[in-house]
């Protein structure tokens, strides 16, 4: 998340937070923060969703910075560490009076009324309690010419607003929109703000379009509100990651390995062709030492010309700064040193292909079956069926009624839950990474497909599926074990159900 976006964040967050009251405070996972809100009376409907209780989540430390409001909090560890704990301590119950941002360092002060400390949240550290109030930070601090910007790789230390990432985006425009564009970030109001994937993973977040200048698959995204964006940017991060289903950062983390071993592999070319290049000045040292009785070989001089064995002549170039005795050394030296580099070379790029072969050969072997992985975690100790459609959905499915109870409450909120209509059938939840994740329709038809196979109507020619989020799904107190009750239901589903979909079904 770049500086110039989190500007018009930190103001909107100003606006949404006063008043809002510190539930509670969750590590649920290596450098993230979770803080439960209760918000006031009065908040826009857009920031709420229609809910009382809002969970801030932000990144710390090493990783992609993200920071956005979110009407559905992370997976919890089951004790709270004794960090979180000591956070909870000193502003649990308190209400925020308000909030205090640096924008260009990325940071956000909370400070509650009253006394007390309050909690700064700084993407390099992790969140700590302050006893003084911060000083506002300069609105507008100073925007250095753009030249000097687009010349000075280290600007950012003086001026951090001005990431390399943003000095990147700079330097690849025509020096007119350049320009437009670095005057239009150093005004107080936005173009939008505007989201950018790749392959369905978020890249960054900018109050400026840079539509149609991006390269690669990268996809652009609008949205009217910073603290939208910055949702939909930071919930694939903060939930994948939290919940351990990260498929969008194992892929990103995937693609990062290949461009550095596609670097890595360039680099020993560069590095290959220079070491050549030194094998190759051994024949003008040869023909020197050929001719060394002749010459001077005290003489310091820039050039020397020599008859070669074919009857001509070969111009070489010298080192003045050495005698020809010592250009001679100085040659056979790095001939010597370019053979051994060239050994060092083979070695190297042996093992980046090993290396790469071992990947390949982990993903595909050739005439054998992928070996299944292992069970998610969510179905330890469950009676449960683990399925993957067709576009890659986990979906697992209770064999009784009470493994279906066991994973309605392990499931995340934002995860979907099926079940046959007008009859008993198992419990199947669909998860999905985080709560924006969109799932295809045939996803969708093939997991009420399932519910159907393993309920009443499993013979008949066709079922009706019900379909809802697991926040939505509450068990029925005093009922038998398996009855819920569903508060929101998003549609039925209308399918047949068909035993070959018992064929997604992953082995154990």
């Amino acid at each position: 998340m770049e500086a110039v976006f989190f500007r018009f964040l930190a103001r909107e967050l100003a606006q949404a937070l006063p008043g809002a009251r510190v539930e509670k405070i969750f590590l649920p996972s290596p450098n993230v923060i979770s803080l439960a809100l209760y918000m006031p009376p009065g908040v826009a409907p857009a920031v709420t969703g229609g809910k009382k209780t809002l969970y801030l989540h932000a990144r710390y430390g090493t990783g992609r910075f993200f920071l956005f409001l979110s009407p559905q909090k992370t997976n919890q560890p089951e004790r709270a560490p004794a960090a979180a704990m000591r956070l909870r301590k000193h502003l649990r119950g308190r209400r925020l009076a308000g909030v205090v941002a640096d924008w260009p360092r990325r940071v956000l002060t909370l400070v509650p009324a009253g006394e007390g400390p309050s909690l700064v949240l700084d993407p390099r550290s992790f969140p700590t309690l302050a006893d003084a109030p911060p000083v506002p930070a300069d609105e507008r601090p100073a925007w250095p010419p753009l030249e000097a910007v687009l010349s000075e790789p280290d600007i950012w230390q003086e001026h951090p607003q001005l990431s390399p990432a943003l000095r990147r985006r700079l330097a690849a425009l025509p020096e007119a929109e350049a320009r437009e564009c670095y005057a239009r970030l150093q005004d107080e109001t936005a173009e939008g703000f505007f989201l950018e994937t790749r392959n369905g993973a978020p890249e960054s977040v900018w109050p400026v379009s840079w539509l149609g200048r991006a390269k690669g698959q990268t996809e652009t995204r609008a949205f009217p509100t910073a603290l939208a964006a910055a949702a939909a940017f930071g919930e694939p991060l903060a939930f994948g990651e939290v919940s351990g289903r990260e498929a969008a950062p194992q892929a990103a983390a995937q693609a990062a390995g290949k461009r550095r071993q596609i670097r890595a592999l360039a680099k020993l070319d560069a590095d290959e062709a220079r070491m050549r290049a030194f094998i190759a000045r051994r024949a003008d040292a040869d023909l020197i030492a050929a001719l060394l009785h002749t010459l001077d070989k005290q003489a310091k001089i820039p050039a020397l010309s020599v008859p070669t064995p074919e009857g001509g002549n070969r111009d070489l170039s010298l080192d003045p700064s050495l005698s020809v005795l010592g250009n001679m050394q100085k040659l056979y030296h790095f001939a010597a040193k370019g053979e051994r580099g060239l050994a060092a070379i083979a070695k190297r790029r042996g093992d980046l292909q090993d290396a790469k072969k071992y990947l390949q050969g982990r993903q595909h072997v050739a005439g054998t079956k992928t070996p299944a992985p292992p069970a998610p975690a969510i179905v330890t100790g469950i009676a449960a069926n683990v399925y993957r459609t067709s576009d890659g959905f986990l979906v697992l499915r209770g064999k009784n009624a009470k493994a279906g109870e066991q994973l309605l409450r392990k499931a995340s909120p934002f995860d979907l839950w099926l079940h046959v209509a007008g009859g008993p059938g198992a419990h199947v939840v669909l998860r999905r990474d985080h709560p924006g994740r969109e799932v295809p329709r045939q996803s969708l038809l093939e997991a009420a497909g399932l519910a159907a196979l393993a309920s009443f109507a499993g013979k008949a020619g066709a079922a009706d599926v019900m379909l809802a989020k697991v926040a939505d799904v509450r068990r029925i107190k005093g009922a038998a074990t398996g009855r819920v009750t569903v508060a929101n239901l998003l549609e039925t589903l209308r399918v047949a159900p068909d035993p070959q979909l018992e064929m997604l079904r992953e082995s154990s």
